[in-house]
């Protein structure tokens, strides 16, 4: 299993780090094998390179099923074709849909199953009658479309997906956005823990996990219980939206011992401590607390 850190080619993430041997340090110190890279924008300090590389996560949009096709496989391309320069071994890709809307009265206009076979039709466009050789690893989000609450929709993405090297990433914090009752990271383990058991002839597929944990279910009930008007102008729309979605899906690390179980029983080629952080200081932070409880 390879142990790896999230990392965007974004401001955020790159004015953090000095040099591409100061990056490499950084993450190797942490205990970690390499990068999951979400490349947002141009390496212009080229701090990213081959050999650091093991997954790409591509760059999703949440509400997608009405745009162009030739517009998403523009898009999605660019970050396969990445991948395929940095020799990644595999390829995160988001299967929801949600507009801004629904992302704020959680009244969604999609099944999940209306989602996943969309998605189906877009992922082979993407992917039939290309040379790619890693794996694609789809994930799972608390919107309409894979989200583990059915292993039924589940098998039927992995059975509408044409790609040999097909697979499944779990992101465990996003699946705990399923259930607004959770209340400590004992409860959202024994959670996880029933999901596996109601997938236990799927998880085989599961090759890789993002590990976080957030207990946001009293944010979301608190969010619910009042109305709320989206701003007209986008910028400030996209503000709105976005400091929601973080309230929600804080990417802390998962600090109960017990969640090494969890790990052991999945047994996946690749653990992501995937962490939102204010700093490079909290990123070490977190990535130390979260490699003891792994311990």
């Amino acid at each position: 299993m390879k142990r790896l850190m999230n990392f965007a080619i974004s401001q955020d993430d790159v004015e953090r780090y000095e040099s591409r041997e100061d990056l490499r340090r950084f993450y190797e110190t942490a205990g970690c094998d390499g990068l999951e890279v979400m490349p947002l924008e141009e390496d212009k300090k080229g701090l990213v390179g081959p050999g650091m590389v093991v997954g790409v996560h591509a760059c999703c949009f949440g509400d997608w099923m009405e745009r162009d096709e030739e517009e998403l496989i523009r898009h999605f391309r660019k970050d396969l074709d990445y991948a395929r320069r940095m020799k990644a071994e595999f390829v995160v890709f988001h299967v929801t849909q949600v507009d801004d809307e629904e992302c704020v009265t959680y009244r969604m206009r999609h099944s999940d199953a209306e989602v996943v076979q969309a998605a189906c039709v877009l992922i082979n466009r993407l992917l039939d009658g290309q040379a790619y050789d890693f794996w694609f690893l789809m994930e799972n989000l608390w919107w309409p479309g894979l989200n583990y609450l059915d292993a039924s929709v589940t098998r039927m993405l992995l059975e509408g997906v044409h790609y040999k090297k097909k697979g499944l990433m779990l992101d465990t914090g996003h699946f705990l956005h399923t259930n607004r009752g959770l209340r400590t990271q004992k409860e959202a383990l024994m959670y996880l823990h029933g999901m596996l058991d109601a997938h236990k002839e799927l998880l085989s597929y599961i090759k890789g996990i993002h590990l976080h944990q957030s207990l946001s279910g009293a944010y979301v009930k608190e969010w619910l219980s009042r109305p709320h008007v989206l701003e007209e102008d986008p910028p400030k729309r996209m503000g709105q939206v976005f400091e929601h979605i973080f309230s929600i899906d804080r990417h802390l690390p998962f600090t109960e011992p017990e969640v090494s179980g969890l790990v052991d029983r999945l047994k996946p080629s690749y653990l992501t401590l995937e962490y939102i952080t204010r700093s490079r200081a909290e990123h070490a932070r977190y990535l130390r607390e979260g490699m003891e409880a792994l311990s």
